[in-house]
């Protein structure tokens, strides 16, 4: 079967004055510019309230969703839903042709199912004329029914036409079976008629005490606008202030959507969309629904075709979504028919907030609302005014496209900057990481963090559960073949190539230059380190060496500050320098035309302070080295060395964090010691060669073969560097 919805009207019984049509197919009176619309638009209602904290629903956040998502879209109850070419006539007379449709993907509706957010647990009350509770979509689905309008309560009088409308519109909220899925297959229904205001009263009241997320609403008052003398007519009278009064209740803790008039040549909202308008205690528990077909780039939609009305009066409060459904069509108990209207709009809005009150348990309605219009796809239009949606959350809207497309995938997802909380109360931005272990220190952080899950708030105050290792970096070493090179350029070569072979290498493994001052009898040494952009570290040591014979010992104190992440714990809230003080033993026995020399050094860091997560204790690191070599062996004066070596890395140090936990029970704070120790050493074997090669020109190659590179178990690293250098 196919229908359109601007084909069905029916009169109400009460009120013989008034129409009540499916689909909002209603017309308007004059034009108003746009101007006037947003200088006559009540002051929007106050911003959510921040202080609310969800417990959040950390699978959409998982790798992995999106795939299982496109693997649903191709079995056949979703694919059912794929639409790649159709047509329609709009009310202005305008065919259009080669239409793609596609809802439960652009909605992202399959994205959710996919991360398991099926509506498990909601209820959508639906408000329509008649309702087939026996059609296979609604086999396994709690159905209550406010209503006689259904196949097994036939009505007192007979118009089949209108049973496929609730059918229709019940299945797009949240239909199930195996050859169909609607947008929340696992919500509950409570179903009433809107042949009368008393019902739609009814409806309303027994919404509110069931607690139903969404009131949706796929009818409307045809000729009746937003405005003062509309409302008094549709209000103004017993029946219709009971109705007005059951909304006010409703609307107070849920969501009413409404949808918009399907005829395209109006300049304005109707009355029940646009509503908020002449009653704005009601905007923070209304949406308004058009229907709009997106053409997409990839995952975003980059233009819309509208096939409803535009929002207009309701622009603040309005979201449009792909109302092209092949939907359920009672004239078969398990047939359906392709449909489309903004009657089919409204309930995938509906059963988006089904959705995420599944995903969100701990947000309200009113909150859920927020997070579907502020996660809107936007980006297809300027905006003409903007709104708080939330405190200090300002969104962008359009009068004729609301605030965009119904993006489900979005609304799951971290909305604005997500922060971590703090014992303190303070909150700690997780755009970058909170803590940036030093290569000293390797992976050890994210080891330690790893298994803890934590819950980051996002900006509209839905906490998500993440796992705490997601919260630290790594710092990344220089490549080893650059830090070669570097420390070759910077050093005297003739020199490096001539002195007496020393165990000592002060600061070898930081960032920077360093400078090297000798007593005239060359037994005292000061070596510098000097800060480089990017690494501000300074420090100075100081080196005593005793010979005896062939037998050197050098003994040296090192003090500094280290910033370029070889000690220093960084981060958000990080002081990213860290003071070091150690001491230096080195062993160089002189064998004829060889050496043998061995190094060690110990040494203490506050690796920069306490951090945003916690107190830092001091911290103890240590390196080693040994080192054989040899001189004349291709040349006179050359010099051949072989290393190996363990680099600067921490021995000990710990920070005492107090984590925001997710919990069975909710967010606690917890206490969890960060061990910042890394548990695989970097060991650096390295091969060297130096000569002269003019009189004025020294050339130095440089090979090494790192494992456990940065101190992180398996990872390598090899390079060669090859310098020369000239004196003028």
């Amino acid at each position: 079967m196919t229908q359109t919805d601007s084909r069905l009207r029916r009169r109400s019984r009460l009120a013989p004055a008034l129409l009540l049509l499916p689909l909002a197919a209603c017309g308007g009176a004059g034009e108003t510019t746009l101007d006037a619309i947003l200088a006559a638009l009540a002051p929007p209602p106050a911003p959510v309230d921040p202080s609310v904290l969800a417990q959040g629903y950390a699978d959409a956040l998982l790798p992995g969703v999106s795939a299982a998502a496109e693997a649903l879209l191709s079995t056949f109850r979703y694919d059912r839903q794929n639409s790649p070419s159709w047509t329609t006539t709009l009310y202005s007379g305008v065919h259009l042709t080669g239409l793609s449709s596609h809802p439960l993907r652009t909605s992202g509706a399959a994205f959710a199912h996919a991360a398991g957010v099926t509506g498990t647990g909601s209820t959508i009350a639906v408000s329509d004329y008649r309702l087939d509770d026996t059609h296979s979509v609604l086999a396994g689905t709690a159905v209550e029914v406010n209503s006689n309008r259904t196949a097994s309560q036939p009505p007192a009088y007979s118009d089949t036409a209108w049973l496929w409308h609730g059918t229709a519109v019940a299945s797009v909220a949240l239909g199930d079976s195996a050859s169909f899925v609607g947008i929340a297959p696992d919500a509950n229904l409570l179903f009433g008629s809107f042949d009368t205001e008393a019902e739609l009263a009814a409806l309303a009241h027994r919404a509110a005490d069931v607690g139903a997320v969404a009131l949706n609403n796929s009818w409307g008052y045809p000729g009746f606008g937003p405005n003062a003398s509309d409302f008094d007519a549709v209000f103004g009278y017993p029946a219709g202030a009971d109705y007005l009064a059951a909304l006010d209740r409703y609307a107070a803790s849920g969501v009413v959507v409404f949808a918009l008039p399907n005829d395209n040549t109006i300049g304005h909202a109707t009355l029940m969309d646009g509503l908020p308008y002449v009653r704005p205690s009601l905007e923070a528990g209304w949406i308004a629904a058009g229907n709009a077909v997106p053409t997409m780039s990839g995952t975003t939609v980059i233009s819309v075709q509208m096939i409803s009305g535009g929002c207009f009066e309701a622009a603040r409060w309005c979201l449009l979504a792909d109302g092209a459904w092949e939907a359920a069509d009672p004239s078969d108990p398990s047939g359906f028919g392709f449909v489309t209207g903004a009657s089919f709009a409204a309930p995938q809005i509906a059963g988006a907030l089904a959705l995420l009150e599944q995903a969100f348990p701990a947000l309200d309605p009113h909150d859920l609302r927020v997070r579907l219009l502020a996660s809107a796809e936007d980006g297809f239009f300027s905006p003409d005014a903007t709104v708080e949606l939330a405190e200090g959350y300002f969104k962008g809207f359009s009068l004729r496209y609301g605030h965009g497309f119904l993006d489900i995938e979005a609304a799951l997802k971290p909305i604005g900057t997500p922060t971590l909380a703090t014992m303190g109360g303070a909150e700690i931005s997780v755009d970058e990481p909170a803590l940036i272990a030093a290569t000293a220190m390797g992976d050890a952080v994210a080891r330690s963090l790893a298994g803890t899950t934590v819950g980051v708030t996002d900006a509209l105050d839905a906490t998500f559960a993440v796992d705490a290792a997601a919260l630290s970096a790594t710092a990344a070493p220089r490549p080893q073949a650059s830090a070669m090179l570097f420390r070759s350029l910077s050093t005297d070569l003739t020199r490096d190539r001539t002195a007496a072979r020393s165990g000592a290498d002060p600061f070898a493994a930081f960032r920077g230059a360093t400078v090297t001052l000798d007593d005239p009898a060359g037994l005292t040494r000061t070596t510098l380190l000097l800060p480089q952009a990017g690494a501000q570290s300074a420090a100075v040591n100081l080196t005593r060496t005793l010979v005896d014979g062939p037998t050197r010992i050098d003994l040296g104190l090192s003090v500094g500050r280290d910033a370029g992440g070889t000690l220093s714990l960084g981060g958000s809230a990080g002081n990213d320098a860290a003071l070091m003080a150690s001491v230096s033993l080195g062993l160089t026995q002189e064998m004829g035309d060889g050496w043998v020399a061995l190094s060690a050094e110990v040494g203490v860091s506050d690796l920069g302070g306490d951090t945003a997560l916690g107190r830092t204790t001091t911290g103890s690191f240590n390196s080693a080295r040994l080192e054989v070599g040899r001189t004349g062996v291709f040349a006179r004066g050359d010099r051949l060395s072989l290393s190996v070596g363990l680099p600067l890395a921490l021995q000990s140090g710990r920070v005492a964090a107090t984590l925001p936990v997710i919990t069975p029970m909710g967010m606690e704070f917890e206490s969890r010691s960060i061990d910042l120790a890394p548990e695989a050493r970097q060991i650096d074997l390295g091969l060297s060669y130096q000569t002269q090669i003019a009189a004025s020109a020294e050339m130095k190659l440089s090979l090494i073969s790192s494992e456990n590179f940065g101190n992180i178990e398996g990872r390598r690293d090899r390079g060669a560097a090859l310098a020369i250098t000239l004196r003028f």
